[in-house]
């Protein structure tokens, strides 16, 4: 696939992250995702008034509680994520320009051209991947999930109007529509924001890689624009970092809240039905979820910390006073970590994934203990 077939990807899975059409786009998109957000507020309403007939029932069915539970938490996830980043559109949107500007900007030195070709070559390459390995996981959910949907004797909606026992091919044929819709859904919207996510993380390591040129290449240095060049994206970086910062500050709070509580509902299940394929291929799908985003907090970070040292080990003594200068700017925009934060307040590593899901483990291990005294 190369970057014109990528971009139209691109594109449309941003329109379903953000319900807005992009610049030039026409709007059949953007009236479609719009339309199927308030059909899937419908179906969250059907599940809700299935948990309300559950608790007034005296014999609850544990698998029928999870499913119900995890069906709800779900969607509500997808919308929640989707609502969160709906007012920074303009701010994807103009990630997304710059992504194509990257295509199109020509270097005057060769050096630094040779190394931007090659990173973000490598950024298409990786979300190209990712994106079919994303597309196996949740087509192998959203396969799965419907034939249990299918062919359990419970059914996790209640359609208002509609007796659950008279019409239940209604309420089974309903769910699994909207599960693969879910499924497909969540694929698209997450891309978008993980090709963001990979194309500023290999900018990052262009940037490193110029650094590192400049203190390894003795003739480097003699390049009266190289160094000048290495701080202009530099502060472009910073720049770039900031407005992915401002994007993801709700949206990834959203999904660290929605991800304890569905860990916390799964593994309490898990404990007591541990020999279900079915709860293991959800999980493996919400584990994706929650990595992905903890793994480019972790990798954002790592890269920002390592901007500080290589400027360090340059060999800055022999440079003149005014290149001195320049360094010493560098370090000094360098000094505090840029990473991502969920609410503007919360870091996201891959600690805070292994804290969620301890604490999910912990909650679900007292909340079985107590049910079963």
């Amino acid at each position: 696939m190369d970057f014109e077939e990528f971009k139209e990807v691109f594109k449309f899975c941003i329109t379903s992250r953000t319900l807005r059409r992009i610049r030039g786009d026409k709007p059949h998109l953007r009236n479609f995702f719009i339309s199927l957000t308030f059909v899937t507020s419908t179906f969250v309403y059907f599940v809700l008034n299935n948990i309300s007939k559950i608790m007034e029932d005296d014999n609850m069915d544990v698998m029928k509680v999870l499913f119900t539970v995890l069906m709800c938490l779900g969607y509500s996830q997808l919308l929640f994520k989707n609502f969160a980043i709906v007012p920074f559109h303009d701010d994807v949107e103009s990630l997304s320009d710059w992504i194509q500007g990257q295509y199109l900007q020509v270097e005057e030195d060769e050096i630094i051209e040779k190394v931007s070709i090659e990173e973000f070559e490598k950024a298409l390459k990786y979300s190209v991947l990712f994106f079919k390995i994303y597309f196996a996981i949740f087509t192998m959910c959203a396969i799965f999930v419907p034939l249990n949907f299918a062919f359990c004797d419970y059914l996790v909606i209640a359609i208002p109007g509609l007796h659950q026992e008279t019409t239940r091919f209604i309420h089974k044929f309903v769910t699994i529509i909207f599960t693969v819709i879910a499924a497909y859904w969540n694929i698209f919207a997450d891309s978008a924001i993980v090709f963001i996510g990979i194309y500023v993380i290999f900018f990052m390591k262009s940037v490193n890689r110029l650094i590192n040129i400049f203190a390894e290449n003795p003739e480097v240095p003699k390049r009266p624009r190289f160094l000048i060049r290495i701080i202009e994206k530099h502060v472009e970086m910073i720049r770039i970092l900031g407005v992915f910062n401002e994007c993801m500050k709700f949206i990834s709070l959203v999904q660290l809240f929605f991800s304890t509580l569905i860990f916390l509902s799964i593994i309490s299940v898990i404990q007591i039905y541990p020999n279900n394929p079915l709860l293991y291929i959800i999980l493996a799908s919400l584990i994706s979820q929650l990595a992905l985003l903890c793994f480019f907090g972790e990798i954002i970070r790592s890269q920002s910390e390592e901007i500080f040292k290589n400027l360090y080990q340059t060999n800055w003594y022999d440079l003149s006073v005014k290149e001195q200068k320049i360094l010493l700017c560098m370090m000094a925009n360098s000094l505090q970590v840029i990473g991502l934060k969920a609410g503007g307040l919360y870091d996201i590593s891959l600690m805070a994934l292994i804290q969620i899901v301890k604490l999910s483990a912990s909650y679900a291990a007292i909340i079985i203990t107590f049910t079963q005294k």
